[in-house]
């Protein structure tokens, strides 16, 4: 029990973040968390030591927390909770402070208007740094799945965020 207790604490943060990435809020995300190590828990018996632990662990919290999502559960419907503090300085940089606290909300807003699979994909890419290699795996898809998911998430975040028209413009640039 006290080598588990170890695990938990090791991997705590990690399997949050993944959690919340996905889930949109604290209160999902610790949930999720705290149902991932209880699978993890029930599945040692059958986990296969020769692998590495993290891929294993990171596909469990990503299953889990898509479920909550697709079953319902979750509690956020569409808006990352704040991670953003209210700028309450007076420096000379404030209204810089105040934009970008703006523009990460609007970021947010867009990502979380993604279908689960590809606003996913895009955190894990984003928010986890995780390799296309290691999204596949815990994602159970191919690379070029990855990459395709993460090429359609990008433009769609950038269509929610550009003015009408700039779509167009940039279609055109490329």
């Amino acid at each position: 029990m006290g080598a588990f207790e170890d695990l938990v604490d090791r991997h705590r943060m990690a399997v949050y973040r993944l959690a919340r990435s996905i889930t949109g809020n604290h209160h999902d995300a610790d949930d999720v968390a705290q149902e991932t190590f209880l699978r993890v828990y029930r599945s040692l018996g059958s986990y296969d030591a020769s692998r590495p632990f993290k891929p294993w662990l990171k596909r469990i919290t990503y299953n889990t927390s898509l479920n909550a999502v697709r079953n319902g559960k979750s509690r956020s419907r569409g808006k990352v909770d704040g991670d953003i503090p209210e700028v309450a300085d007076q420096s000379p940089h404030q209204f810089e402070k105040i934009e970008a606290k703006q523009s990460a909300a609007k970021v947010d807003d867009a990502v979380q208007t993604l279908p689960s699979e590809l606003r996913a994909t895009l955190l894990l890419r984003a928010v986890e740094g995780m390799s296309y290699k290691d999204i596949a795996h815990t994602m159970g898809v191919k690379i070029g799945t990855v990459m395709s998911r993460l090429s359609r998430a990008r433009e769609r975040v950038l269509d929610v965020l550009e003015p009408a028209g700039s779509a167009a413009q940039r279609g055109e640039k490329r």
